[in-house]
């Protein structure tokens, strides 16, 4: 298989990771209770959208990749940990914990993994400096949303370390 063919399928797999996370965290902010994970899950799929877009970007361009221009979507979004000190903000003393919605950020936590070691492969296998920057890039967004994910546990799960 030529390189520009793997590339495409490359980028086809992320396109599919992406919807597919995208359609979970929708669908965990629809059914959240708490103001944090809904706000955190539409969040997330927002930015989910949005590496939707800029891998249909690179995908679509019949252009060499070295001579692309990496889309960025990392400067221009709303900051994930803003959002969750907003979020710590709302929590009131009644707070409770909704046992199907640990199970969906302990998911979401899993999802977000996978998808920066998924990345953090692409780039380590790719051969053309745009598409290592352009798959470190995503790895590392990946990365912010599992750590934001993995710390939105840590405070349903034990209220007390949140203040």
């Amino acid at each position: 298989m030529s390189e520009k063919s793997e590339s495409k399928k490359a980028l086809e797999e992320a396109i599919r990771f992406e919807t597919d996370g995208r359609e979970f965290f929708l669908k965990a902010a629809e059914k959240a209770r708490t103001y944090i994970a809904k706000v955190i899950f539409q969040t997330i799929a927002q930015e989910e959208l949005d590496h939707i877009r800029r891998i249909k970007q690179i995908y679509e361009n019949d252009a060499v990749l070295e001579k692309q221009k990496i889309p960025n979507g990392f400067a221009e979004k709303r900051n994930l940990q803003n959002i969750f000190e907003e979020a710590r903000g709302q929590m009131d003393k009644s707070f409770s914990v909704n046992l199907d919605e640990v199970e969906a950020i302990r998911m979401a936590v899993q999802l977000e993994f996978k998808g920066h070691e998924f990345y953090k492969h692409l780039a380590q296998e790719a051969t053309v400096e745009f598409e290592k920057q352009f798959y470190q890039d995503l790895a590392q967004e990946e990365w912010v949303h599992f750590s934001t994910l993995r710390r939105m546990e840590e405070a349903v799960t034990n209220p007390t370390s949140f203040g």
